[in-house]
């Protein structure tokens, strides 16, 4: 295998498979690549016997869906068109390509010579800008349409820019709303947990929602090179009476991912082709703690100081306790070197961390009714998704106002920069009974919505 460089295999965005060819130039192409590979598989002797007419429908859908998103992904510069894709057969029944189909055609087309192919490689979350420790997916591949694959596509006349045109998005496969397991089941990261698959009127009520959501998303415009789609990810599935109240967060559920793009990329996206601002919750998931316990958090300072400890290490004490349910005993996994090379010093070194624990706790005692499995991270979340969800629903519908999702922020356009935060507080403070801290990264204009 070729020594490709990992960091720009780590810039690959994610294939969807869910294209499916729309316009008559799309069919004859993907006709085309149907002919080549079922002659490629004919002459080497890769199937004993033809597909029964369901597999073959089944085949010629995989191969559209697939050679849709190979070219599509081919203009990434920053992955040098690689795209990624997971193998895992729970993940691909909810594409239009089977487990089956997949790895049939991972080899066709590498040995025809229309697809480069890496080994397996991990790939990593961003939170804020960073990457996180958990990968995402251990095993998934990158794949690269080769100039052959291209030139191909380009006797039918389409390219990689026209994708859109050319194919409709299925919604038919489309995995709105996934629900998953607890054990593998992180704060930032989900992509361990097993997938729990629903069914019933609350799932289908819950598919409902996101669906209309997708549907307000789809009628404005956004310079990125997909249309976006969110799905919702609940989790904890298995515990005792789970009821779709764990979780919840939206993700990205269509090719360009726009959560993924760093906190110095996002402020260039154009949503209906005017500038877009940032706005988040200040301390969303701690805030929320104080409210469901009945209390109120001041919003008069930043909750991260007055400790007498530096702000970075509370924050992450903090955000450590609520991820584990539980106050640490220790110093977080990894922060002794993060707080090395961004800061400068080992906080071991510096502080007691016991004495660290004890400052925090004293300034936030509602940190002691964390409890695992009962009161935690999942919990904080969905109150946190449900009120972005009221928000932007009443952005989209009274309004006419876009946004995007990223966790414990929205996405809007600058002239609707009032509007929107004033929507925000107003969710949180209809279902939790406290307007939040909402702030503009880049701006002075941190206020307590109004």
């Amino acid at each position: 295998m070729p020594n490709y460089d990992r960091d720009v295999l780590n810039r690959a965005w994610m294939a969807t498979f869910s294209r499916a060819p729309a316009s008559e130039a799309a069919k004859a192409w993907i006709g085309d690549v149907v002919g080549r590979t079922l002659v490629h598989e004919a002459q080497h002797g890769h199937r004993a016997r033809a597909r029964h007419q369901g597999a073959q429908d089944s085949f010629v859908q995989a191969i559209g869906a697939f050679a849709a998103d190979l070219l599509h992904h081919s203009a990434n510069e920053g992955s040098e068109g690689f795209m990624y894709r997971s193998a895992d057969r729970e993940e691909l029944a909810l594409t239009l390509v089977s487990t089956t189909n997949f790895d049939q055609l991972v080899k066709y087309w590498k040995e025809i010579g229309l697809m480069d192919v890496t080994g397996f490689i991990d790939v990593r979350h961003e939170l804020d800008g960073e990457r996180t420790t958990a990968p995402e997916y251990r095993k998934a591949r990158r794949f690269r349409a080769t100039t052959q694959f291209i030139a191909l596509a380009a006797t039918h006349g389409i390219e990689s820019g026209t994708i859109t045109e050319h194919f409709e998005t299925s919604h038919r496969h489309a995995s709105v709303v996934q629900v998953r397991g607890t054990k593998g089941s992180e704060q930032f990261s989900n992509s361990k947990a097993k997938l729990i698959r629903q069914k019933g009127p609350r799932y289908i009520a819950e598919c409902d929602r996101v669906r209309r959501l997708n549907v307000l998303m789809a009628e404005h415009r956004y310079s990125l090179s997909d249309t976006p789609m969110v799905r919702r990810v609940f989790n904890c599935g298995d515990r005792e009476g789970f009821d779709f109240d764990l979780g919840g967060r939206f993700y990205c559920a269509s090719d360009h991912n726009w959560m993924e793009m760093s906190k110095t990329d996002r402020p260039y996206i154009q949503i209906d082709g005017e500038e877009t601002v940032e706005i988040d919750v200040r301390a969303s998931h701690l805030s929320i703690l104080y409210a469901l316990c009945g209390e109120v958090l001041s919003s008069n300072r930043d909750p991260y100081t007055g400790s007498g400890y530096p702000r970075e290490i509370v924050k992450k004490i903090i955000v450590t306790a609520i991820g584990s349910g539980k106050m640490p005993q220790r110093w977080p996994k990894g922060f002794k070197k993060e707080c090395e090379e961004k800061f400068g010093y080992d906080p071991a070194e510096k502080y007691t961390f016991k004495k660290v624990v004890e400052a925090i706790v004293d300034k936030h005692p509602v940190l002691q009714r964390l409890e695992k499995g009962t009161l935690d991270w999942a919990n904080l979340q969905y109150e946190e998704a449900e009120a972005f969800m009221a928000a932007m629903m009443e952005l989209h519908e009274e309004h006419g106002i876009a946004s995007l999702p990223v966790h414990d922020s929205l996405i809007v356009q600058k002239r609707d920069i009032v509007v929107a935060m004033r929507a925000l507080a107003q969710a949180y403070e209809t279902r939790l009974g406290f307007r939040p801290m909402i702030a503009t990264p880049n701006t002075a204009m941190d206020a307590v919505a109004a």
